[in-house]
């Protein structure tokens, strides 16, 4: 007899309940009546008061779907009576919620209100911590409605405080980023209260910042990101997909796929580095951005969301709020930009829409000679240099564009600038890889990936040559052509050098991004297969003052809501790097011969890696003019240090 009551409410609630019922006026909702009238009689000569509750709570869940809203109100009240009486703490919670969505829908919100606050309360009685965050939200999302501004405010700190402390407590990277994912329109919502009544921009600031690039910023501070027994791990998927590239039969490759899925899985089981556990968010504060900003730097802080965005504009003399088109407005002007750069067409009209969207209601974005970008949503993908300003010109012909994870992640990858140095020789540099005759492929992977192989890069041994030559009398290491593994390149003493250059293929992975990898040569007897992942890169030691990635796709990955993208660029900044050259798409071999070419002849002038870049892509624009298409110069961006006032002028 239960099993039907189980049953009947697993489809109410567990297929949404609401959506299951109202498809139906007629049969479908009828049957469900039935069988829940049945269950309401059965569970009342039992005497079984919470299925009696239960079975009221599906009836509303009927008569809302059918219109009738004061019935299933009424329903609902009986269920919180036998509630109350029983004191089934958690089916209140799941009651005072379906009262607090009929109230809102029947536009008595104050009731509505109300039942929030119930829903809230036995929601954290019942110790169900997870969902009080989400109940919060909801209350505070209703007195915004009243206009009762103040008390939002309030009801959202309480919200952040209790992920504040539920993202301290979990130690792992995969845990924390999925929290602050699923979280993330929390901090957005309570951003866009304060910038909408309160015009506040140094709460706005502590608001976004208490998550934005929580992780990285978390793994920056701790100095370290490995957890115990990562390495092994990784060796262990490495030698796993050396025999899937030998695997012959259909079964074998299956096997071993799930075999490095499920390793891929349990590596993030082990408990990371203690510094990873902390009791609260301890954010850089607004001040100290402001004094580690050059006067000609402006930092924008970026909010992607609906009805309006923001952007929170930070520079040496003060920080404003500035209110930017909705979400559903820009997002589809980046996808027209970004599909037309891609096909390598000029975009210009696509540029300057976006430009004019995000760019040009912030008046500092036209005066400043810098900009540090934070960036949100789909504007990770977006080459801020690559836009078109009210002139006519490209944003690179007057600015340098500069990214990092957050505000806080700005600051602290700026004060690596004044640790202990390990880094004595100049250049580390890897191309020439003769990956036609490697028979290497990214079947092993991801699934469902072909076997097609990687072709070779003519022009990245020339790029090596290039950037040996700005150390003519410096101590240098190349591994070109054959020499070009994954073994030599983890053992070459990684710390030891201020440059590292890597002309070399890479790709990204949209579902699992530690799979996001550079090729390089296996080298089997050493266990390794050749793709040096984000997942390894994170638990090598760099030192380097500047990390060039000449390959595809090293600055694109997965959004994780306010944490950011999962990238490799973001991979090589957590291993030490203090800044990060990578690439929004797939890039052109000549076009990327030349700008590094006159990327390290600026890098010789002694300019700093973010100007030596700029003045790179300038020299193409001089040279080409518009002849030279976005897709092949703009896709280049710097990730990092660079920008801060007490930065060097040059990389050295």
């Amino acid at each position: 007899m239960w099993l039907l009551l189980g049953v009947a409410a697993g489809i109410a609630i567990g297929v949404g309940g609401l959506p299951y019922f109202a498809g139906a006026a007629g049969t479908l909702s009828d049957t469900a009546q039935r069988a829940v009238d049945e269950l309401l009689v059965r569970a009342r000569e039992a005497s079984r008061t919470g299925h009696e509750a239960i079975g009221l709570v599906l009836t509303a869940y009927i008569e809302d779907a059918r219109g009738e809203r004061q019935s299933a109100l009424a329903r609902l009240d009986q269920a919180i009576a036998l509630g109350e009486s029983a004191g089934l703490t958690r089916l209140l919670a799941d009651v005072y919620s379906r009262s607090t969505e009929i109230y809102r829908k029947s536009g008595d919100l104050q009731k509505a209100e109300r039942s929030a606050e119930l829903a809230t309360a036995s929601t954290q009685a019942s110790g169900d911590v997870w969902a009080v965050p989400q109940r919060l939200q909801e209350l505070a999302e209703l007195q915004v409605a009243r206009g009762r501004y103040a008390e939002a405010d309030r009801v959202y700190d309480r919200a952040e405080a209790f992920l504040d402390a539920m993202i301290g407590k979990v130690s792992t990277v995969l845990e924390k980023t999925a929290v602050i994912t699923a979280s993330s329109q929390i901090y957005s919502r309570h951003f866009a209260l304060i910038a909408e009544h309160f015009n506040n921009p140094q709460k706005a600031y502590a608001i976004i910042e208490q998550v934005r690039g929580r992780v990285a910023a978390d793994l920056l501070a701790a100095g370290s990101v490995a957890p115990a027994g990562a390495k092994s791990a990784e060796r262990a998927i490495s030698q796993l997909r050396l025999k899937l590239m030998g695997a012959r039969s259909t079964n074998e490759v299956r096997s071993l796929r799930d075999q490095i899925f499920m390793m891929e899985q349990t590596r993030w089981v082990t408990p990371g580095v203690s510094a990873l556990k902390t009791k609260s968010r301890e954010t850089v504060g607004l001040e100290q951005i402001q004094l580690a900003l050059a006067p000609s730097t402006v930092l924008l802080e970026y909010v992607i969301a609906d009805p309006s965005s923001y952007c929170l504009t930070i520079s040496r003399s003060g920080a404003r709020i500035v209110r930017l088109d909705s979400k559903a407005r820009i997002e589809p002007l980046v996808a027209a930009y970004l599909k037309a750069v891609k096909a390598k067409l000029p975009a210009i009209a696509e540029a300057r829409s976006v430009y004019d969207a995000i760019l040009r209601p912030i008046r500092d974005a036209a005066q400043k000679e810098t900009l540090i970008i934070i960036r949100d949503g789909q504007l990770h993908l977006v080459p801020f240099d690559g836009l078109i300003e009210v002139s006519g010109r490209y944003v690179a012909a007057a600015r340098t564009v500069i990214y990092s994870p957050s505000a806080t992640s700005f600051y602290l990858l700026g004060d690596q600038q004044q640790r202990p140095r390990t880094a004595h020789n100049a250049l580390l540099a890897v191309g020439g890889i003769p990956y036609s005759q490697s028979g290497m492929n990214r079947s092993g992977l991801t699934r469902g990936s072909n076997r097609n192989g990687f072709v070779d890069l003519p022009s990245s041994e020339d790029e090596v040559r290039i950037a040996q030559a700005a150390f003519p009398k410096e101590e240098n290491k190349l591994l070109l052509g054959t020499s070009a593994t994954e073994t030599a390149f983890k053992g070459s003493g990684l710390d030891q050098y201020r440059v590292i250059h890597l002309a070399v293929h890479g790709f990204a992975d949209s579902t699992f991004p530690d799979r996001a990898a550079l090729v390089l040569l296996s080298d089997r007897s050493a266990g390794e297969d050749g793709f040096l992942q984000a997942s390894e890169i994170v638990q090598l030691r760099f030192d380097a003052d500047l990390v060039v990635l000449s390959a595809c796709d090293t600055a694109v990955g997965p959004l994780q809501g306010q944490e950011g993208i999962a990238n490799l660029s973001r991979a090589f900044l957590l291993a030490g790097a203090r800044t990060v050259v990578s690439t929004l798409w797939q890039v052109d071999d000549s076009s990327s011969l030349f700008l590094m070419k006159h990327f390290y002849a600026h890098l010789s002038a002694n300019r700093s890696a973010a100007s030596a870049l700029t003045a790179a892509k300038r020299d193409m624009l001089r040279m080409f003019g518009r002849k030279a298409l976005p897709y092949q110069w703009a896709g280049f961006t710097i990730e990092g240090a660079a920008g801060r006032a007490d930065s060097p002028e040059g990389w050295r």
